[in-house]
This record gives C-alpha cells, structure tokens and sequence, in this order.
C-alpha cells in the first residue's frame, strides 16, 4: 500500500469513536424471540452491545441473547423496540420497523490492468412491515477513484452500486420468499459497464446458536450486461441472460465488541457458453459503546466476473460507520 492510502487509515483511525462510553442504568423491557418465546426483565445496558442484548431475567439470572434471535424488544419506559440484527427504534403502536446505517470508508483497490486509491459513502436501510411479515432493504455504494495505470498513467473513475431487496415470510418457520435486483456501474470498464441481476427465489434462516447467523438466499435469475467501448465487438454485451443465484451470509460474535461476517453471491449466467461471476466479502466490526450507533470497520472484498472487464478486483476498506 502507498503512502497517501496509509496516511487516510490513520485520519479515520483518529477520528473513529473509540471514546464512547456505555450508562450503567438498567431498563425493563420484554423481549420476543424468534421462536415465540417471551422474556421479561431488565437490560443491562453495561454489558449489552449492538450484537448482542444482557438481561436479568427475576428467574433465570443473567441472560445474554444473540441479536438475531430477537424478533422484538419493547422498552416498558419509552416504548421503543429493537429487532435483530439492526438497532431499529419505533412506537410500540405502529407496524413498521425502520433501521439503517451510513458510513464513509477510504480504500485501496488492485486490478488487473491498475491500482487506485478511493472513497466511499455507503448507506443501507431496512424497513420491516406487519409484524415482520415483510422486510424490505435498500443500500447504495457510490465510489470515486484516484486510478494509476501500471505503466504510471493516471485517470479518474467512479463507481456506484446499487441494491434492493425484498424477503416476505411463509408457513414455513425461518424460510421466506426473496426478491432482488443488483445494479453495479464502473465507469473504467471496456465492456460490461452496466451490470443487472435479478433474482427471485427463498432465503432460509438456519438455527443456530446465539452468536451465530447463518442464512442462504437462492434461486433463478435474470442478468443484463451492457455499456464501454468495446460492448459492440464483444459477443455477451448488451443481452439478457437466464441465470442462476446464490448468496450465503454468515456472521459470529467474537467478543462483546467485535463480531465478524462473510458473505458470498455466487451467479452463473447462461450466455454464449456458461458465465460466471463472484463476489466474496469478510467484515469486522468494532462497536466501542452500547449507547452509541458508532463503529469501526474492516472489509476485504474480492469480486471477479468474467461478464465484464476488468474480470477481477481485490478491495481494501476501513470504515466509520454509524447504525441508526
């Protein structure tokens, strides 16, 4: 890594929000677990964190319950609620949950024809309707680039990456229907610039134990591969093609602080002959305080596609990130 990528590591490193404390004070609330299951007792704000909740329960003692195993939580003094996997806050009489995150994060990209240093500023939203019954997600990536050819040249890109999704329950416990479309731009690209997949499918929840959550999003696809200058004298540019999907999301809670994830999407597309394409993520996570939405992040990606050029990228990101 250059010098002018290390120097914006240690900028967000001093600015991240390492000196965020948490209140000692304890709360009742009343939990729903995704099994139907209900406990009532008292957070203890002290020990909880964004991934997990501690609370004291008058029979069991001390309880620590995984977040993704939260269907709700209900605060008895301000009637706010919690769900999992997001901190989500709102009244206890409407039936809409609303959770997000934004985040800025500088990069250092390697391709096979250049490297670059880049910015980011990420945003993600869920919104969860009717008790759960649907969940819908929007995230958006926009990316501009300091891009340096191997023989010494430089130029300018951006990129913007664009998601919506869409997962509504079934009489089946922990399976649900699932809808997405991915919208990728680069704007460095000879062919391919313009990638769209759009899958329909289901998303199964797996039971796992409380720091762990695993699930797995599948089925067929439509993928659209169009736009750069050389589209026109490439056979696959500018067609629709029958695809196949498949995405697989784990995460862990190392500590009370630090929790991992992986992800993986995997497409074959049927073009000409058999394309492929994907994209691997590992993420971890620091949250310094309970009160507090702030965290610090670190993020590999590789991403490889053979539907456009360059085919493959490996990425490097750190991240400050705030959870509302």
């Amino acid at each position: 890594m250059n010098n002018t990528f290390i120097n914006k590591l240690l900028i967000l490193i001093l600015f991240s929000p390492l000196s965020l404390f948490a209140s000692e004070n304890e709360k009742q609330v009343k939990i729903t677990l995704t099994n139907g299951d209900v406990l009532n007792g008292y957070l203890i704000k002290n020990k909880s964190s964004a991934a997990t909740k501690v609370i004291n329960h008058p029979q069991l003692g001390e309880l620590t319950i995984r977040k993704s195993k939260i269907k709700s939580l209900e605060n008895y003094s301000d009637k706010t609620v919690t769900s999992s996997r997001n901190s989500e806050r709102i009244s206890s009489s409407e039936n809409k949950k609303w959770s997000g995150s934004i985040g800025i994060s500088v990069n250092q990209d390697f391709e096979h024809k250049h490297y670059s240093d880049s910015l980011d500023l990420d945003f993600s939203s869920d919104l969860t309707h009717k008790k759960g019954l649907y969940t819908n997600s929007i995230e958006f990536d926009w990316t501009t680039e300091k891009d340096k050819y191997k023989s010494g040249e430089n130029f300018d890109s951006h990129s913007i990456e664009f998601d919506i999704a869409s997962d509504r329950e079934t009489n089946i416990k922990n399976l649900t229907l699932h809808f997405s479309n991915k919208y990728d731009y680069e704007s460095d690209a000879d062919y391919g610039m313009y990638n769209t997949v759009t899958t329909f499918g289901l998303t199964k929840v797996f039971s796992t134990p409380d720091d762990i959550y695993l699930a797995v999003s599948f089925g067929p696809a439509i993928n659209f591969v169009y736009g750069g200058d050389d589209c026109d004298i490439t056979i696959d540019c500018g067609e629709n093609f029958f695809a196949s999907s498949i995405t697989s999301t784990f995460s862990k809670q190392l500590t009370k602080r630090f929790e991992i994830e992986l992800e993986n999407e995997y497409t074959a597309s049927f073009a000409s002959t058999a394309k492929y394409g994907n994209e691997f993520s590992s993420t971890l996570t620091f949250r310094p305080s309970d009160e507090s939405g702030f965290n610090t992040s670190f993020e590999y990606t590789n991403d490889f596609q053979e539907l456009s050029d360059p085919e493959i990228e490996h990425k490097y990101s750190l991240n400050i990130g705030y959870d509302f």
